[in-house]
């Protein structure tokens, strides 16, 4: 009988954080934000950066609840009185309306790539926490919380954040530009990388 030795570290094996990330939709409308989906499929690549946006109400496709949001936007119908109350409250969070409140410091990256279009709108893809001074990013782990969401914010390279999306002709740039890709944390993040400050 042949046997097979494998060596094992000491400290257990991190399965990684993941995300679940998505093109925002409005299935009011049935369509992608602005017209994304015209420029076909999206290809989100690993080290796109998101940052914390706010509370969710919905999917990572929908993160405000905009199925159920009021045709002159203040509010959502067919949800109880209770629930639109504690989410006005949570927006009031958001904005800084509520001093008590401090809002999280966090980003994640992706860490592979992945397309996107309209026949596959979502992915759930790896992420690692971001962490900055120059950005005041301090959280180095990030609970999986389906009321929590992130919004592209810009990619990294190497141990840099490039917040620019100012390419309209790639379709990532243009759809992260237009704040339609989210994210929400689906697995708990608990590796972290450290971002340089430019020379």
């Amino acid at each position: 009988m042949t046997g097979l030795c494998l060596a094992l570290g000491t400290q257990p094996a991190r399965a990684g954080g993941q995300i679940e990330l998505c093109l925002a939709r409005h299935p009011v409308e049935n369509s992608f934000v602005q017209n994304a989906a015209a420029h076909g499929p999206i290809h989100v690549p690993a080290g796109t950066a998101l940052n914390y946006a706010g509370h969710a109400f919905g999917p990572a496709s929908d993160p405000l609840d905009r199925a159920h949001a009021a045709p002159d936007g203040d509010g959502w119908r067919n949800i109880p009185p209770a629930e639109e109350a504690h989410r006005r409250d949570l927006q009031m969070e958001d904005i800084g309306g509520d001093s008590r409140y401090h809002r999280p410091q966090a980003a994640l990256m992706t860490t592979a790539a992945v397309t996107l279009s309209p026949t596959r709108p979502c992915a759930q893809v790896g992420a690692t926490a971001l962490l900055s001074d120059d950005w005041t990013w301090t959280m180095d782990t990030i609970p999986a919380r389906p009321d929590m969401y992130f919004q592209a914010y810009g990619t990294v390279r190497g141990d840099q954040l490039d917040p620019t999306f100012n390419n309209d002709a790639d379709p990532f740039q243009w759809t992260a530009a237009h704040g339609a890709l989210n994210a929400i944390v689906t697995r708990t993040v608990d590796q972290s990388l450290t971002l340089r400050s430019p020379d």
